[in-house]
C-alpha cells in the first residue's frame, strides 16, 4: 500500500536544467552514421525551427536546426513513413487541400511526393513529385532551412551567456553555406546544395516553380554537409551511389556477425533490427581533445567503439558502451575488444575535480562540442561515473571468456590493475568498505550510478539521499570485478594478488549482506546514504546482484520472487521502482519506468542461479512489448504503467531510439536463455540448461565466435525440454558440452 503523499523533487529527466521548446515526439525518424545523425518528424522535416528533438547533428553540434518542405506555402500530409536499418528513410506524402494555381485545380490526393533521406558522411534528400491528376498542375515547392550551430548541451536546455560568431551566409545559384566560429576557436559550417538549381535561392529558402503534365514526375536532390574544421571532405557521390555504399558496408558487417533463424519470423526481424543498430552506432574514434588519436588507438588497430544512442547520446559513454559491448558478445566480440582498448587509453591519470577524474577511473562521457572544448563543460572527457570502472573489469573478464585473447589481456592488464587501484584507493570515500560517489565538479552529475537523474535516489518519504551514496548494485559490480580480475591475474601468473582479490571479494559479500539486507521487506536496500541509512525502497537495482553473484542461492530466489510480482513487474518488464513505493511514478525517468537493459542484466543473473521461469517471464514481456514499437526496436525506456488485457506499452516522451544497451538487451537475454557459457582460453563451450520460450519452437545460431572457432548450433523445444545440436564447427577445435543440471 502507498504510505501517503510524499515530497518528490520536480526534475525527472537526465539533465539538471529545464528543457526548452516543445516536448520531444516519440515517433521521430532517425538516421545514424557514427557521430552524425538526423532526427526529423514523420514528414521528414526538421520543424518547428530550433525544436530540441530535431536536427542534423555532427560531433555534438546541431548543424541544421530547420529544414521544412512546403507546397504552396502549406505543410504536407503524411501517408506513410519508415526507416530501414538506420540508413534510409522513405516518406510518402500528399497535399493538404486542393491546390489552385492560375485557375488550374489539383484535387486532393492527386499529387504524390516521396521523400527519400539517408546519411553517408553527409545528409541526402531525394524528392520525387508526381502528378496523378488528369489535368496539368502547377505548384510552388520550397524548403525553409536554418543552421544554429547549437552545442548538444544547449539544445538539451543548458543556458549560455556567451556564444561564438556566426558569419554571413554565402549563397550562389545552387549552394547556401552557413559558417560559425565557436568560443573554442573551431570553425564549423553547413553547406546545402540543390540540384537542379532552384528558381530562387536565398539564405533560409529554396523555391521551385514546377509544372507537371498528367502522370509526369520530376525529381530534386538536396545534399547537406555538416563540417567541423579539420574534417576530411566527404566522397563525391550522389544519392544512389552513397546508399549502395552504405548497404554494402551493412552486408559486410552482417557477414562478420552471428546470424539467427527461428520458427518465429517476427523474432528474427527483431534480432536483425538490433544487429543493424550496432552497425549504425559504431563510432570511428577520432576525438578532439588533449590526447592524440594515435594514443587512443595505435597504428594498425581498428578505432571503432559503440555510441550510446540518439539523439542525446551519440558519443562515447563508459557505462553504456561497456554494457552494450558485454551484451553483444553473442553478436560480435570485436566490439568489446575495441571498446575496452579505447577506454583503457583514456583512463583517468590525475586528480581533477573539474572532470571528477582520478587515477585509474574509467570515463563516463566524452564530448567534443564547442561548450566542452571551450571549457564550459567538463566532458573532455568527464569521469563522473561510479560504476564504469568495475564494469570495465567485468567486461574485460567476460570478453576473455569469449575470445581467449592473450594479446588483449597482456595489453590491458596494466589498465585493469589501475582500475582495481581506483576501486580500492578512491572508491571508498568514508572507509566503510563500500564504494560510494559524491560529485566534485560544479558541472558534474549529482547521481553517478546508471540511474543518474536528479530524483533517482530517494528515501520512501521522498527525501533525497545525501551523498556519499553507496548503491547496492555497485557493490555487486565490485565483487564481480575482484573475482574476474583474480581469474585474469592467475592466468598471467600473479597467484598472490589473485588470492588477495578473492579474499577481498568474500569479505565484501559478508559486509554487504549485513548492511544491505532488509529482513522486514525481504529484499535488499537500494543504497546507503551519506549517514549510512538504507534507502528502504524496492527497486530493480537489487536484480543486478544476481548478475554479479554476490548473493547466495536462497537470497537470489527471494529477490527473484519479488522481481516478478506485479509491484515490480509491469507485465512488459521489471520496473525501476516498485509500484507500492510512495515515490513511484511510472512516467518518471527512473522511478517506475521499464528499461530493457536493466531487465537484460537481471535476466542473465536469473539464468546464473538457474531461475529460468522468471527469466522467461521477463524475456516474453519485453518481446511482446517491442512488437508495438516502430521497426521492432526496443527503446531506451518506456512507461511503467501496469499491463492489462488488450493494452499496448506506453511510450516515454524523451526515450532514445536506437539506444545501444536497449538493442543489446535481446542478445543478452538470448545468451541467458540458451545457457551459453564459453571458455575460449580452454577451447570449451558449455551450454547449460538451455530453454526456449513458449513462442519459439526452434532456433539456429550460426557463425558464433568463440575464440578462433566459428560454431553453428540448433536449439529445439519439445514440451518443456530444450535440446541443442551442433550443426557446424570451423577453425580451432572446440569442446562443446550440453549440461542439464539442477543448478547452473
Amino acid at each position: 500500500m502507498h504510505m501517503g503523499t510524499v515530497a518528490v523533487p520536480a526534475a525527472s529527466v537526465p539533465w539538471d536544467s529545464a528543457l526548452s521548446g516543445p516536448p520531444r515526439r516519440t515517433n521521430n525518424l532517425s538516421l545514424l552514421d557514427g557521430k552524425t545523425f538526423s532526427a526529423t518528424t514523420l514528414a521528414g522535416d526538421i520543424a518547428p525551427a530550433g525544436a530540441m528533438d530535431v536536427g542534423i547533428f555532427h560531433r555534438d553540434t546541431r548543424f541544421l536546426s530547420h529544414f521544412e518542405l512546403r507546397i504552396n506555402g502549406q505543410r504536407t500530409v503524411v501517408l506513410s513513413a519508415g526507416t530501414q536499418a538506420n540508413l534510409y528513410a522513405q516518406i510518402e506524402l500528399t497535399t493538404h487541400t486542393p491546390l489552385i494555381r492560375e485557375e488550374q485545380e489539383a484535387p486532393e490526393n492527386t499529387l504524390h511526393l516521396r521523400r527519400e533521406q539517408m546519411l553517408a558522411g553527409q545528409f541526402f534528400e531525394r524528392l520525387t513529385i508526381e502528378n496523378f491528376n488528369l489535368a496539368p498542375a502547377k505548384v510552388r515547392l520550397e524548403w525553409l532551412f536554418a543552421a544554429d550551430f547549437a552545442d548538444v548541451f544547449a539544445v538539451r536546455g543548458l543556458q549560455r551567456s556567451e556564444h561564438g560568431d556566426a558569419l554571413p551566409p554565402q549563397v550562389d545559384e545552387q549552394t547556401v553555406e552557413y559558417r560559425y566560429r565557436g568560443r573554442d576557436g573551431v570553425g564549423r559550417r553547413t553547406r546545402l546544395r540543390f540540384e537542379p538549381a532552384p528558381d530562387q535561392l536565398e539564405a533560409g529558402r529554396a523555391r521551385y516553380e514546377i509544372a507537371l503534365r498528367p502522370h509526369e514526375k520530376t525529381q530534386i536532390a538536396v545534399s547537406i554537409w555538416p563540417e567541423t574544421e579539420g574534417d576530411a571532405p566527404p566522397p563525391v557521390a550522389g544519392f544512389a551511389t552513397a546508399l549502395e555504399t552504405r548497404r554494402r558496408a551493412l552486408h559486410a558487417w552482417q557477414r562478420e556477425t552471428t546470424s539467427f533463424e527461428s520458427s518465429n519470423g517476427v523474432f528474427d526481424a527483431c534480432l536483425e533490427t538490433a544487429a543493424s543498430d550496432f552497425f549504425a552506432l559504431r563510432i570511428a574514434v577520432n576525438p578532439r581533445g588533449a590526447r592524440t588519436q594515435e594514443e587512443a588507438f595505435p597504428q594498425n588497430q581498428a578505432g571503432e567503439i559503440i555510441a550510446a544512442g540518439i539523439p542525446w547520446f551519440a558519443t562515447i559513454f563508459g557505462r553504456d558502451s561497456l554494457i552494450a559491448a558485454y551484451q553483444s558478445l553473442l553478436l560480435q566480440p570485436r566490439l568489446a575488444r575495441e571498446t575496452l582498448r579505447f577506454l583503457a587509453r583514456w583512463q583517468g591519470r590525475e586528480e581533477n575535480d573539474w572532470r571528477d577524474e582520478q587515477p585509474g577511473k574509467i570515463l563516463h562521457e566524452f564530448r567534443e562540442g564547442e561548450m566542452t572544448l571551450a571549457g564550459e563543460m567538463p566532458h573532455s572527457p568527464y569521469y563522473g561515473s561510479v560504476d564504469s570502472t568495475p564494469l570495465f573489469l567485468i567486461t574485460l573478464g567476460e570478453t576473455f571468456n569469449w575470445t581467449g585473447d592473450r594479446e588483449l589481456l597482456d595489453e590491458l592488464l596494466p589498465a585493469a590493475r589501475a582500475a582495481m587501484g581506483w576501486i580500492e584507493r578512491y572508491g571508498d570515500l568514508d572507509g566503510d568498505g563500500f564504494v560510494e560517489f559524491q560529485r566534485r565538479s560544479p558541472r558534474g552529475l549529482d547521481n553517478q550510478g546508471w540511474k543518474d537523474s536528479t530524483d533517482a535516489n530517494l528515501h520512501r518519504d521522498g527525501r533525497p539521499a545525501p551523498p556519499p551514496i553507496a548503491l547496492c548494485e555497485v557493490q555487486g559490480y565490485c565483487f564481480d570485478a575482484r573475482y574476474r580480475l583474480a581469474q585474469l591475474l592467475r592466468i598471467a601468473g600473479d597467484s598472490h594478488e589473485a588470492e588477495r582479490l578473492r579474499h577481498e571479494a568474500t569479505e565484501l559479500a559478508r559486509r554487504f549482506e549485513r548492511r544491505f539486507w532488509m529482513p522486514q521487506r525481504n529484499f535488499y536496500a537500494m543504497a546507503l546514504d551519506g549517514h549510512k541509512q538504507p534507502l528502504e525502497v524496492l527497486a530493480s537495482n537489487a536484480g543486478h546482484l544476481l548478475w554479479s553473484r554476490i548473493v547466495g542461492q536462497e537470497r537470489a530466489r527471494q529477490v527473484a520472487q519479488r522481481l516478478v510480482r506485479t509491484e515490480l513487474f509491469s507485465g512488459w518488464g521489471i520496473r525501476t521502482l516498485s509500484a507500492d513505493e510512495p515515490t513511484f511514478n511510472p512516467l518518471s525517468y527512473h522511478r517506475g519506468s521499464v528499461w530493457p537493459h536493466d531487465n537484460s542484466l537481471i535476466g542473465l543473473g536469473l539464468a546464473l542461479y538457474d531461475l529460468k521461469p522468471a527469466l522467461e517471464q521477463i524475456f516474453t514481456g519485453l518481446f511482446q512489448a517491442l512488437l508495438y514499437f516502430r521497426d521492432l526496436r526496443l527503446p531506451e525506456l518506456f512507461v511503467g504503467v501496469q499491463r492489462r488485457e488488450f493494452d499496448q506499452p506506453v511510450h516515454y516522451p524523451v526515450s532514445c531510439s536506437p539506444q545501444a544497451w536497449a538493442s543489446g538487451a535481446l542478445f543478452l537475454l538470448l545468451t541467458a536463455m540458451l545457457g551459453i557459457r564459453p571458455n575460449a582460453a580452454k577451447k570449451e563451450l558449455r551450454i547449460v540448461n538451455p530453454k526456449l520460450p513458449q513462442w519459439l519452437d526452434w532456433l539456429r545460431v550460426r557463425n558464433l565466435h568463440i575464440g578462433q572457432s566459428l560454431v553453428s548450433l540448433e536449439f529445439s523445444r519439445r514440451d518443456q525440454r530444450t535440446f541443442c545440436n551442433v550443426l557446424d564447427a570451423q577453425g580451432e577445435r572446440l569442446a562443446i558440452s550440453v549440461d542439464f543440471t539442477k543448478r547452473a
